[in-house]
């Protein structure tokens, strides 16, 4: 009876459209990859580790058809307003990463640029909360991209 209800409720939330948040339906066709990349080592082992989790596999040797390329990721502070005081007030970071996704046999090349973009005040009183909150929104920032290519990933159709 156990059994029987546990394959129920599994039933039910699949039915349902229901999945583990991060997961991503990804095509068969983008399943076994290389990836090449030129990110930070944190920025490359998260979108590794996405991967996995939706069912990529990155095979020892060289038979992957697809190669997935990113250049490095580029993130620029801008100044956005300053106070009466002459003093940064707030900042904005612009984020942008440019993608190739490669199919060998087909020979098809896809470039894509994710950009993103956030926004944080200047504590003038407290430096290290300021550089607290600016590691925080990089963070984000590059878990932003990583989901945007994700996303893509998604509705990659290649032949």
């Amino acid at each position: 009876m156990k059994q029987l209800l546990i394959a129920l409720v599994i039933l039910a939330t699949t039915a349902c459209g229901w999945q583990l948040r991060g997961m991503t339906q990804l095509p068969a066709s983008v399943r076994v990859m290389t990836l090449e990349s030129q990110a930070n080592n944190r920025f490359t082992q998260r979108l590794k580790q996405q991967l996995v989790f939706n069912g990529v596999v990155f095979p020892t040797d060289s038979s992957a058809n697809v190669r997935l390329i990113l250049a490095p990721v580029s993130i620029e502070r801008l100044t956005l307003s300053v106070n009466s005081l002459g003093q940064a007030a707030e900042y904005e970071l612009n984020a942008e990463l440019k993608v190739r996704l490669v199919q060998l046999e087909e020979g098809t090349d896809t470039e894509w640029s994710l950009s993103g973009r956030r926004v944080f005040s200047n504590d003038i009183n407290s430096v290290i909360a300021t550089q607290s909150e600016e590691t925080t929104q990089r963070q984000e920032l590059e878990n932003d991209l990583i989901r945007k290519l994700m996303n893509r990933l998604e509705k990659a159709q290649l032949n």
